[in-house]
């Protein structure tokens, strides 16, 4: 047995030598491979971040800018509600004048047409007159 033991010990050695060969080169292909995974997986995740960042950057820009133009609408707006209040308190007094002046003038009428009748009792009808 010690013959054959000295005859194939080379080819035992060489074996032996392989299958380490083989353990360690697998592991370390392994190990590099989870090292690119990783790299990758890194790269990604500082993409997906700066995208979010970059996007949400501007969504608050186009916010900031529709609150403002909300503001300066509700400005406008109060400063036209204030206009309208104006112009309708204008408007309710010349209506309440000319009521005033229209009561006025049918007072007036009323008194036209006591003095018109009183005269045609007393001269009687004018020529023209229906």
């Amino acid at each position: 047995m010690n013959d054959w033991l000295k005859a194939n010990l080379s080819a035992i050695f060489a074996g032996f030598v392989t299958l380490v060969t083989v353990i360690l080169e697998t592991r370390r292909s392994t190990r590099h491979e989870n090292n690119e995974a990783k790299t990758e997986q890194d790269k990604m995740q500082q993409y997906i971040l700066k995208t979010v960042r970059d996007e949400n950057a501007n969504w608050q820009s186009r916010y900031s800018d529709l609150e403002d133009k909300y503001t300066a609408m509700g400005n406008e707006y109060d400063d036209f509600q204030d206009k309208h209040h104006q112009i309708v308190g204008r408007l309710q007094e010349q209506v309440a004048l000319l009521t005033k002046e229209n009561a006025g003038l049918r007072k007036k009428n009323a008194a036209l047409k006591q003095e018109n009748a009183a005269y045609r009792n007393r001269y009687g009808t004018i020529k023209g007159d229906n």
